[in-house]
Order: C-alpha cells, then sequence, then structure tokens
C-alpha cells in the first residue's frame, strides 16, 4: 500500500507523514471499492505503515533528506515496468564486475600463499549450501558480496498479502559456505587473461540433457566463488505482470522473484531474447535448473534491489554446461509453473522446504 501510494504520487515521492496518511486513505478506498480487508488493520494503523516504511524489508523505498527539510522523504527504488532504466542498471552492474571484481577472480597469483591445513578447500561434493554459515569473499569484491546480516521482516497486516495465492516467498536466509582462502592484491596477481564480456566466459549451445533444449556452457575455467554475472529482467510488481505478462508466451517459465518483485526476463512476446546484440540479452538465462547437489551455480540476493547474482558454487572447467540452484534468496514467480530442471523433460519446477528437502511443484 506504501509502494502504491508512492507509485501514484506525481514526483514518485513523498515525506513520511504524507506518505503515510496516503497509504491508510488507500487502502480505506481500496477496501470498500472491491470489497478487501484492509491492509492495516491494527489500532494504530499509522504506526503500523510507519514500521514497515522503517524496516523497508522488501526495498521498495529510498529515504532522503531534501536541503533544509526537517522530515525524512522517501522515493521508490525503482520504477516498475521501465525496460530502459532496467537495462541501463544492468548494463552497469556488468561494467562494475568486469572491471572491478573479475581481476581479483580470474587474476592468477604470481606466488601461491598457503593455507593451512584445516582450511583446505572442500571436495565438490561438500560444497554446499548452509543457513547459518557466513560468507567469506575476496575483500575487494564488495558491490557483490552476499548480504550477511539480514533483518528479519517486520511482522504486520501486510504479511497477509502473501496468503492471497499459493507463491512461496525468497527466504533471505541463505549463505554461501566459502572457506578460508589466501586474498590477494591486484599486484600480486598476473592480470595477462582477465575476461572483457560475458562473451569470454560462457556460451550458448544444445544442452546435453535430452530435452532440456539450449544450455550455457562455460567457454574458459571458471574459478570457484566467483560472481560471473546477473539474471536480468525488468522488474513489475506482482499485480502488473498478472496483468501484463502471466500466460504470455513462456514468461512465467523465465521470470523470477526478487523478494516481492518479478524480474520479467522476456520480450513483449513473452519469449526469452536470443539475439546477443540484443541490450536485453543475458546468456544466463539459458542455464538450465538442478537441485543443489547437481548445481555448480547458485544464484545468491545482492546488495543493490532487484539485483540477482550468479555465483560459481565449485570450479568449473570448460566446456562444462551450467546448472543453477535457486538457493533459498531467490525463486521461480509461480511455484505452481513448469520449469526448466535438470534431468527432467517435463521441465518441472524444484522447490526447497525449510529443512532444505525438495517438494515437487508440478
Amino acid at each position: 500500500m506504501l509502494f502504491l501510494a508512492l507509485r501514484q504520487h506525481p514526483d514518485h515521492c513523498l515525506p513520511r507523514a504524507q506518505l503515510i496518511n496516503s497509504a491508510l486513505e488507500l487502502d480505506i478506498k481500496i477496501s470498500a471499492e472491491l470489497g478487501l480487508p484492509r491492509v492495516f488493520r491494527s489500532k494504530t494503523p499509522a504506526n503500523s505503515a510507519s514500521a514497515s516504511l522503517t524496516v523497508n524489508s522488501d526495498r521498495y523505498f529510498i529515504p532522503f533528506k531534501p536541503e533544509g527539510s526537517k522530515s525524512t522523504w522517501f522515493k521508490l527504488a525503482y520504477e516498475p515496468g521501465d525496460e530502459g532504466k532496467a537495462v541501463q542498471e544492468y548494463q552497469k552492474w556488468m561494467k562494475k564486475l568486469i572491471e572491478h571484481d573479475w581481476p581479483y577472480c580470474f587474476g592468477i597469483p604470481k606466488v601461491i600463499k598457503e593455507v593451512p591445513e584445516d582450511c583446505q578447500t572442500p571436495p565438490v561434493t561438500d560444497t554446499e549450501m548452509k543457513r547459518e554459515s557466513i560468507p567469506s569473499e575476496p575483500e575487494a569484491v564488495t558491490m557483490l558480496t552476499p548480504i550477511s546480516d539480514v533483518t528479519e521482516p517486520f511482522k504486520s497486516e501486510t504479511d497477509n498479502e502473501e496468503k492471497r495465492k499459493s507463491r512461496k516467498s525468497p527466504s533471505l536466509k541463505t549463505k554461501v559456505v566459502h572457506p578460508p582462502m589466501p586474498t590477494y592484491t591486484l599486484d600480486e596477481l598476473d592480470l595477462s587473461d582477465i575476461p572483457g564480456s560475458w562473451k569470454d566466459i560462457v556460451y550458448v549451445a544444445p544442452s546435453r540433457i535430452p530435452g532440456a533444449g539450449l544450455g550455457l556452457f562455460a567457454k574458459r575455467k571458471l574459478p570457484y566463488n566467483a560472481p560471473i554475472g546477473f539474471y536480468f529482467g525488468v522488474p513489475m510488481t506482482e499485480d502488473e505482470f498478472d496483468s501484463l505478462k502471466d500466460r504470455v508466451g513462456r514468461s512465467s517459465e523465465y521470470s523470477i522473484m526478487y523478494r516481492r518483485t518479478v524480474l520479467d526476463a522476456t520480450d513483449e512476446s513473452g519469449q526469452p531474447v536470443t539475439d546477443p546484440e540484443n541490450p536485453r540479452y543475458c546468456p544466463f538465462h539459458f542455464m538450465n535448473e538442478s537441485d543443489e547437489k547437481g548445481a555448480n551455480i547458485l544464484f545468491v540476493e545482492g546488495v543493490v534491489v532487484n539485483q540477482v547474482i550468479c555465483w560459481t558454487k565449485r570450479d568449473i572447467q570448460p566446456d562444462e554446461e551450467l546448472f543453477v540452484w535457486y538457493g533459498r534468496d531467490v525463486d521461480r514467480h509461480w511455484g505452481s509453473r513448469k520449469k526448466k530442471r535438470h534431468g527432467q523433460t517435463d521441465k518441472s519446477k524444484i522447490a526447497t522446504d525449510d529443512d532444505g528437502s525438495e517438494m515437487n511443484k508440478s
């Protein structure tokens, strides 16, 4: 409701008190017109709205103080459905990833530093997800580092919105197990073979899984614990996606969730973009899905709103096919839709219960 109130304002920004009042008025209006329960139903709805705004668990809002203002203002973190701005953000992320992070990920140490025996990198089969673990990346990788401290969502009336439909929400509790590894400064690395584009590290080709269509493959060795790209999509609210793209082509199959925002990964016809020269093209759309054990790529929620990072779970050899596990940070848009899955020709979706066990969502 706070999001809708900001969305309706011409400038998409309001001071705190005015935003809360606008949201409460809108809540009453929508409830009366559509016969729906109000979102803020407590004895002090203004306090509930204020708390939701403060916690901002879905990262919808950016607080700021205009010059000379005593009040905190809020603006939308993104404009839903704005393809141009979404592409600009995607290109900005890739530029920073390539120029800032990849030299540390793909640089070859000139002199190997010793790692204590009790801190050796585990075998591939032991590299797995644990919710209670804390990530440990190279010190220089900052923008793309997975969140280690996450505030639990505020338990208010807004939580009831998710019960309207059977959707699985992102859990925000995924942590990547990264054993202690030596870190290097740039002058300690051989930087003669750093990739300059996604085209230098991956390529799209027919999957080796029968009936799975296209797949994504490593063009060169991809090192363990490296962010190699992003799963791009144009952000939309769920209601917008429902009205504009749901059941259009394969849009539900390829679109994923970032918290409560749908990232639409398809064109106006609901098909994945296949032209590498199209600014919306994303090679990571062609990764097939696997379970946790079989995946060599993990989706991790980035620290930037609507940012879904493709992260290597282990060393990946040249020409090896990439399979992704969605982890507990990211989910497909619909739990009941048909999905791409490693080893299943019906492409049914994998979901994970809170204990990590598989549930078929066919």
